[in-house]
């Protein structure tokens, strides 16, 4: 492992290379991207080579010491909509990670016996077998050291999601666990993508937002967070209301009530951990519920699991908004600019806009709050103009 860790650095070779994959084209493609991005690591990778097979024998030896972590960097995104969240890093920690790493996690979490998780924010667990072991596998993979700076940085990233999805919640008289179902949709990124086509904070496909949302020529309700967030939530009531179990509920919303309820008809057991221990469900959808605890059972008691991860400021504002109407269409920037409003701001708010602008009919802008009175003279003298 420390010798492909060093080739790695010599070719400068990206954290997700994998050395164990059968697929040798994808290796020889990693290699030559390693010499196009350093020509001279070829004298690098003879030298490393030199001393690894033809050590010097009269250096005198010196007391070994620990290996120390290399720390773990994350990489830039370009932004959400440009790339598949199923490409992100926290859905990598799932497939590619440091065995040695996840190896230690793991020990320690037997070493602790393996607690058994019997609530995970208001959903009761069976403690079943099955159940605690799929928990406490992801729980493991999600505490590597890169798995732990991957869920610093998305709750801290989400903070201002998080805070809505939770009043949310507190009103509706939702478990609490809900709050950290964006993260493994879309790591609390409006504007995400999946190779299947969902969108959105809450990764709605076309196919399934109706009633909740619309979607036109102009907007996309599925990229806006608020919109989203009270469609997602309505859609998860509407989930528990027919299985009457939250597991049940949850891995519909992945993979659809339709499916669950056929699985549910061939199973001699109604409980969502038969379905997915006896494999009757899709494996994304065997996997969604207990990444989804694992993370809520890492975030809630992190002093237990010996990671700090972010906590919410209870004092922050997260939904203050004002509204200015608009009745044709009217470019974001220009506005922005009329009002002297940061463009990124104004545009933050108005997610939905898929075309940057108003649509030539009567439409609710979002605004901070404030904004109103500037905004709907602004509005007025550009719908005059025009």
């Amino acid at each position: 492992m420390i010798i492909f860790r060093q080739l790695i650095r010599i070719f400068k070779l990206p954290h997700r290379f994998d050395f164990a994959t059968q697929n040798q084209d994808l290796q020889l493609k990693y290699i030559k991207m390693g010499f196009r991005r350093n020509p001279e690591s070829v004298w690098h990778l003879i030298i490393f080579l030199s001393i690894l097979l033809f050590p010097i024998s009269n250096i005198s030896p010196q007391t070994s010491q620990p290996e120390e972590l290399e720390k773990v960097e994350m990489e830039e995104l370009p932004p959400a909509d440009e790339y598949y969240v199923d490409d992100s890093p926290l859905n990598q920690i799932l497939k590619l990670f440091d065995e040695e790493d996840y190896a230690r996690q793991k020990a320690f979490l037997e070493h602790k016996q393996k607690k058994i998780i019997a609530e995970a924010g208001g959903i009761k667990l069976t403690q079943g077998k099955y159940e605690q072991e799929i928990i406490h596998e992801y729980i493991a993979r999600y505490m590597t050291r890169f798995g732990k700076e991957s869920l610093y940085k998305i709750l801290d990233d989400g903070e201002y999601y998080r805070l809505y999805v939770r009043e949310e919640l507190k009103k509706r008289n939702m478990p609490a666990i809900l709050e950290y179902l964006p993260l493994v949709e879309s790591e609390y990124k409006p504007m995400a993508k999946s190779r299947s086509g969902a969108r959105g904070l809450w990764q709605f496909m076309e196919n399934s937002m109706h009633p909740f949302l619309k979607k036109n020529e102009w907007f996309d309700e599925r990229l806006d967070p608020w919109k989203s967030t009270s469609a997602a939530l309505s859609k998860l009531q509407d989930n528990y209301k027919m299985f009457g179990d939250w597991p049940l509920a949850i891995g519909a919303y992945n993979c659809g009530a339709g499916a669950m309820r056929r699985a549910l008809k061939n199973s001699p057991v109604k409980t969502f951990w038969y379905l997915s221990e006896h494999n009757l469900i899709p494996e994304e959808t065997i996997n969604y519920v207990p990444k989804l605890i694992a993370i809520n059972e890492i975030a809630e008691n992190g002093e237990e699991y010996k990671v700090e991860l972010p906590k919410i400021s209870e004092t922050r504002h997260f939904a203050d908004f004002d509204y200015a109407t608009t009745s044709t269409k009217i470019s974001l920037e220009r506005l922005a600019q009329e009002i002297r409003l940061d463009y990124n701001t104004l545009k933050s708010l108005n997610t939905e806009l898929i075309q940057e602008k108003t649509p030539p009919y009567k439409y609710q802008l979002r605004l901070p709050m404030g904004m109103k009175l500037a905004a709907q003279e602004a509005i007025q003298e550009i719908e005059d103009k025009d």
